[in-house]
């Protein structure tokens, strides 16, 4: 339940803080990265979330980079790369110390944030943080029905 919990609650600081008057867009990714990495830890190496976690946030670090320094001579799809790259390695050496990582989670987050770059001038709700908070809110939201299904049938919820 603490997971979902911190899903909510990350859901609700990319509503408040990204989009219009607020942080820059490019924000968005890091933040869900960020939240993820929260609820990650609540399991410890063995739990869920270290795919997403680890997916988002290495590409998150490359598009706030990319969006905040703007650097002249580096292509934006290049540095979306490293990103993914070093997100990869970061999965790869973290399951070498016993973390349980994904390989098809971490695939599947980096595949789902290369498809939704590459919609979003087509889709213009995938160029609005609210669009990403209500996802992560209703993530986390289910993990919290879920825990307290758990609670109510006598199980442990995390």
């Amino acid at each position: 339940m603490i997971q979902g919990a911190l899903l909510v609650a990350g859901a609700i600081v990319l509503a408040v803080t990204v989009g219009t008057d607020r942080l820059p867009f490019y924000w968005t990714p890091v933040t869900l990265g960020v939240t993820y990495l929260l609820a990650a830890t609540v399991d410890g190496p063995r739990g869920g979330y270290w795919a997403t976690a680890i997916g988002l946030t290495g590409w998150g670090l490359a598009v706030l980079y990319v969006g905040k320094v703007r650097p002249p001579d580096v292509d934006t799809s290049g540095a979306y790369l490293v990103g993914v790259g070093v997100a990869v390695a970061v999965a790869a050496a973290l399951r070498n110390k016993g973390f349980l990582i994904s390989d098809l989670g971490l695939g599947i987050t980096i595949a789902g944030a290369g498809l939704t770059l590459a919609l979003t001038p087509r889709v213009e709700a995938l160029d609005d943080a609210n669009t990403y908070a209500i996802a992560l809110g209703l993530v986390g939201a289910l993990n919290l029905a879920g825990g307290l299904f758990q609670l109510v049938r006598g199980r442990r919820a995390p």
